[in-house]
């Protein structure tokens, strides 16, 4: 009698990654075209340097992580993941994105005088702030998974799902980014939209792909974020 054996079956981590990619590819360039487009019907309320250079960067982000979507789908299953000084300094950027992108409100929740402020802040923008606290604690532990297990594909994972997760609408302030969400579905998902591209530069850059590149994007992306929170807070752009 012949014994047939199978092979254990192995999760092709790689393959979900990639899944994951394109899916949070899709959501954040519909979310900037849109928030130019919505823009745009507001010209008059920013500069008028600031909407065209606006779309210019929005353009040059999603043509950037097209050409890296394309080279993620020509990766194979399970290669060898970056590791060293230079991963740690990508999820360190990863982390730091959080911190960045909340530029935009006077760095809330990571201010020391956050939980005073607490009581007076509403439900939609105490989920905002648990976002960005939840979003910088989860970088930070995946890092540590990457960088000091062997689970380097699951914390992929976890960074991809974590990407997906901050979409949730949890920014309700009336601005010209957010009028239509905000009168649509009550609050808007554009404000963790960077830290999306930071998503995608940051696990391309783990495989190994234009890994000097896409860190200096991840270091614009977070340049960019402390850029608009702080010009919007001076009310120099809005």
């Amino acid at each position: 009698m012949n014994i047939i054996t199978s092979r254990p079956q192995t999760i092709n981590f790689t393959y979900i990654v990639k899944i994951f990619f394109a899916m949070i590819f899709a959501a954040v360039c519909f979310l900037s075209i849109k928030a130019t487009a919505d823009l745009v019907d507001e010209f008059d309320i920013f500069p008028i340097w600031f909407i065209p250079s606006f779309g210019f960067v929005v353009f040059v982000l999603n043509a950037i992580c097209f050409y890296l979507l394309l080279q993620i789908w020509k990766i194979e299953s399970n290669p060898k993941l970056l590791s060293g000084k230079q991963s740690l300094f990508l999820w360190l950027l990863m982390s730091l994105s959080f911190i960045c992108t909340t530029a935009v409100h006077s760095f809330y929740p990571f201010r020391l005088n956050t939980p005073s402020i607490l009581p007076s802040v509403d439900a939609i923008m105490k989920i905002n702030y648990g976002v960005a606290i939840l979003g910088f604690l989860v970088s930070v532990a995946l890092a540590g998974i990457y960088i000091f297990t062997k689970m380097k594909s699951p914390a992929m994972i976890g960074l991809m799902t974590m990407a997906l997760f901050i979409l949730i609408p949890n920014d309700n302030c009336s601005n010209p980014f957010n009028y239509w969400w905000i009168e649509t579905i009550g609050a808007s998902p554009l404000m963790y939209a960077p830290n999306l591209y930071a998503a995608l530069f940051v696990t391309c850059g783990l495989y190994g792909i234009h890994s000097r590149i896409v860190t200096l994007l991840v270091m614009c992306v977070c340049g960019g974020c402390l850029i608009l929170g702080i010009g919007h807070q001076l009310r120099i752009i809005w």
